[in-house]
């Protein structure tokens, strides 16, 4: 592999070399002085890789970007300035990355060892490093954001998505080793890995990507979503890339586990995100009235009913928020202001909106309005305590059960109770134990979506709070005697 390396000055010219040439093999780095002398240079023959202070371009107009961005080396910026000047300029001109000072000597080796990686593939395959613009299979991240450039061959573009960011590395890793057929690019974004695939026959790798999801899902237990425009050639990168960002909106309504498949981009469809004066007066009712069950119903018919064409996701956060409004105005008028209440009401605020999908936000939702109506303070926490603790469980069983994680520690801790005592004093007074009856409340629900909904048993295993669908047929079974599939058919 052959490097040109322009550095700040000697002393990190001769450091650069030394960490390099004793970190990796089949090294060839030649360091030059300026920029005038690397061009006379890569006349005799282009590096593979080009080191460039870019500090000391800075000194220089813009026909050296210009240049650059038309030879096929790859380069790899170094700076001391972290300003947006230094980022755009390697965004514009096509950097590998850009390493600010001081940077770590393994983020240095890693990134020469993973462009020698991309040489090596690209040698393997058969394809040439060339940015000339009709070349099918090289695109930059420039080209998604900035430029209307338009590819040749057709092309599908592929959006894969994790609610685990943190997972978003092995994701990109995963996806480059798994055994496509066709040709791709990846580009890992903040939220996403983006791949594009040139075929003609769209149909021909959507299986695989089937098969990566159950992959994935099998190997990790974590979900996934995927979204496959297939477009129109008419549309360039960037217009291709804001119709996949729409398409990757409907994952908030539709949820993780899913391949999303559709070469057609519909609207919004429009909504008042505020509560009308009606629904406002209905909600200072219920809220006064404490009334749980009206509460649920109202939130699970606004939101939980939405169909193609669905509205923009952000004004159902709005929405949401109005929901929040009026309880917020509850706790003002209960003068409900401690510290606990607070940051829970602020948790539930960043939920709706930072959330990825809705049910999870309503879910939460409830379960904290449930919470506050049951165990706010002042005359509220007077009136509750009339209610039996058996009473006062079974609510939060209510407003809990679909969390697998919710459990008798989570109830205890609730109702300011030892673990052990809760346990103790509610099999007393109910003659029953509070996991069979938790179990009982998400048997009774499973029940109900298998009857009024068509969705897998999986999707309803995690709606009712089981994280494993085998445990949940097992469950499912005991209280009722048949499996799920059966109870489904015959109902």
């Amino acid at each position: 592999m052959k490097i040109y390396l322009l550095a700040k000055d000697n002393l990190e010219a001769e450091g650069i070399r030394w960490l390099v040439e004793s970190q990796m093999t089949g090294i060839e780095l030649s360091k030059w002085d300026s920029i005038e002398e690397f061009f006379k240079a890569a006349k005799k023959g282009e590096p593979d890789l080009l080191l460039l202070d870019m500090d000391a371009w800075m000194q220089h107009d813009e026909r050296f970007g210009e240049l650059l961005k038309q030879s096929s080396v790859r380069w790899l910026g170094i700076s001391s300035e972290r300003i947006f000047q230094t980022a755009y300029r390697g965004l514009r001109y096509r950097a590998e990355d850009v390493l600010f000072r001081p940077f770590s000597p393994v983020d240095l080796i890693k990134q020469i060892q993973q462009i020698r990686f991309q040489i090596r593939s690209e040698q393997e395959r058969g394809i040439t490093d060339s940015r000339h613009e009709d070349h099918p299979m090289r695109i930059d991240y420039p080209d998604l954001f900035l430029s209307g450039r338009k590819t040749t061959p057709p092309f599908t573009m592929i959006a894969i998505m994790t609610p685990n960011l943190s997972a978003l590395p092995r994701l990109y890793q995963e996806l480059h080793q798994f055994p496509f057929t066709t040709e791709q690019q990846l580009f890992a974004l903040s939220d996403c890995v983006l791949c594009i695939q040139y075929t003609k026959e769209a149909a021909l790798f959507q299986e695989e990507y089937h098969a990566f999801l159950a992959w994935w899902k099998e190997g990790t237990g974590e979900s996934l979503a995927i979204v496959i425009n297939d477009t129109s050639s008419f549309y360039s990168l960037k217009e291709t890339y804001v119709q996949t960002k729409q398409l990757k909106e409907k994952i908030f309504f539709e949820g993780y586990d899913i391949v999303i498949s559709s070469s057609e981009h519909r609207k919004w469809s429009e909504m008042d995100p505020f509560l009308t004066p009606l629904e406002q007066r209905q909600w200072i009712e219920m809220l006064e009235k404490r009334d749980v069950k009206e509460i649920r119903h109202w939130v699970e018919q606004e939101f939980f009913t939405y169909e193609e064409p669905y509205p923009d996701p952000e004004m159902v956060r709005i929405r949401l928020t109005s929901v929040l409004a009026q309880v917020r105005r509850y706790m003002k008028s209960y003068n409900i202001q401690t510290q606990e209440w607070e940051s829970s009401y602020q948790a539930v605020f960043q939920q709706i909106i930072r959330k990825p999908v809705i049910h999870e936000i309503v879910q939460e939702l409830l379960s904290f309005i449930t919470e506050l109506l049951l165990f706010g303070g002042g005359d509220i926490q007077t009136q509750t305590q009339e209610q039996s603790l058996v009473e006062r469980v079974q609510a939060l069983i209510e407003a809990n059960y679909w969390n697998a994680q919710w459990s008798l520690t989570a109830c205890a801790d609730a109702l300011r109770l030892n673990k052990s005592t809760l346990s103790r004093r509610f099999s007393a007074e109910s003659g029953e134990l509070f996991r069979d009856v938790l179990h009982q409340v998400r048997i009774r629900e499973a029940k109900r979506l298998l009857k009024e909904t068509d969705l897998s048993l999986e999707e309803i295993s995690v709606l009712t709070g089981y994280s494993n669908q085998s445990y949940f047929t097992m469950k499912f079974k005991q209280l009722e005697g048949r499996t799920p599939s059966s109870y489904q058919f015959y109902t």
